[in-house]
């Protein structure tokens, strides 16, 4: 059975559908490491470098322990994130491909080690949360409301759909409500197999049909929850 790593505040609706997907459920719990709203946010606490998946040092024990069995290569980070920024950013790097986007500056040495050794193409900018704001449809396709990492992704020939509004994404505080901070498609989306997983009702945040069109249009089929808010739970990870 493959693994699906996921943040424990998921609503139980969308890991029953995961489950229903075949996947065994590894759920980060909170940290206090970082502020409230990211504390259990996969993107924040690992980053999967093709077969291989890179934990944050304080999440590895317990990760590491419930993902024996997988065939993943798991290994740990070098260093601890921080409270605050860019000190909680090191693993929030996006995969796409054989393309790495981050703001290297700041990535974890042992992350961008082996993504050198694996010959990655690395596209450096400015955001540090990349990974939150990057929402990988395919290896060669994304969604993001980012205008300055679209046009570096458009300038390597990656297919972009730039959203020019701000789509009304949910973040958990500490109490498990809604934050007054909002939150990115990229942790707002995960994609397993060949589905596109939405966090919640995509027409609450689809302007015009253009996140629904751009993804159909890739032949990958939506999975998304009618009348519940899309909330950020820093993606998914499977291994």
């Amino acid at each position: 059975m493959e693994y699906i790593i996921i943040d424990s505040r998921m609503r139980n609706v969308e890991k029953n559908m995961l489950k229903y997907l075949g996947y065994r459920l590894v759920e980060i719990q909170r940290s206090n490491n970082v502020y409230a709203e990211i504390s259990s946010h996969v993107d924040i606490f690992t980053t999967k470098i093709g077969d291989t998946l890179i934990i944050e040092k304080s999440k590895y024990e317990d990760l590491e322990f419930m993902l024996k069995n997988t065939e993943y290569n798991i290994e740990c980070g070098r260093e601890k994130i921080g409270l605050n920024y860019p000190e909680d950013i090191k693993y929030n790097v996006c995969i796409l491909g054989n393309y790495a986007i981050h703001n290297f500056k700041y990535t974890d040495r042992h992350v961008l080690k082996r993504l050198k050794e694996n010959d990655y193409e690395l596209i450096d900018v400015e955001q540090g949360y990349t990974n939150c704001s990057i929402a990988v449809i395919d290896d060669n396709s994304v969604i993001t409301q980012d205008k300055k990492i679209a046009e570096k992704l458009i300038a390597n020939n990656i297919s972009v759909l730039l959203l020019d509004y701000t789509p009304d994404i949910k973040l958990k505080n500490e109490y498990g409500n809604y934050s007054n901070m909002s939150g990115f498609i990229g942790g707002a989306i995960g994609k397993v197999d060949n589905n596109i997983i939405v966090f919640g009702d995509l027409d609450k945040i689809d302007k015009d049909n253009k996140i629904r069109n751009f993804i159909e249009s890739r032949n990958l089929k939506i999975i998304d929850f009618k009348g519940l808010d899309v909330i950020d739970y820093g993606g998914i990870v499977e291994v």
